[in-house]
């Protein structure tokens, strides 16, 4: 009986030793995203998207920033669910949806100001 305890205790070790060094960054960088959505941050908003984010979210003549203060990005409410699928991730924070991925050990929204739509992929404001 023991022997079973020690066994199921060290694979909840495991498990969560594996499991925390991922959200952790996940949640930092969707924190700061929701930080500057609140304080309507456009600059810092553009530097936590990811490359192709920022240029999906630019038309015409305007610069990320000036793209991104035009749109409606909720920032309200903690950081919720966290999912992490090796260098892809999902936050739910409110009532938004964020998805970023790894880039070069650091972070990156990839898609903010997201909403389900049942049977079809998240109707988002900014992706790329």
């Amino acid at each position: 009986m023991l022997r079973a305890l020690l066994v199921g205790a060290g694979v909840l070790a495991l498990t969560t030793a594996c499991a925390a060094p991922g959200t952790d960054g996940v949640t930092r960088a969707a924190d700061d995203w929701l930080a500057a959505a609140r304080a309507k941050d456009a600059t810092t908003l553009c530097r936590l998207l990811t490359p192709a984010a920022a240029e999906s979210a630019v038309t015409g003549d305007q610069t990320c920033p000036q793209a991104v203060g035009d749109l409606r990005l909720p920032g309200a409410g903690p950081v919720g669910q966290v999912e992490v699928w090796s260098d892809r991730a999902q936050v739910k924070a409110g009532a938004d949806t964020l998805f970023l991925t790894k880039i070069d050990g650091d972070w990156r929204v990839s898609a903010a100001g997201c909403t389900a739509r049942p049977g079809r992929p998240y109707d988002c404001e900014v992706s790329g």
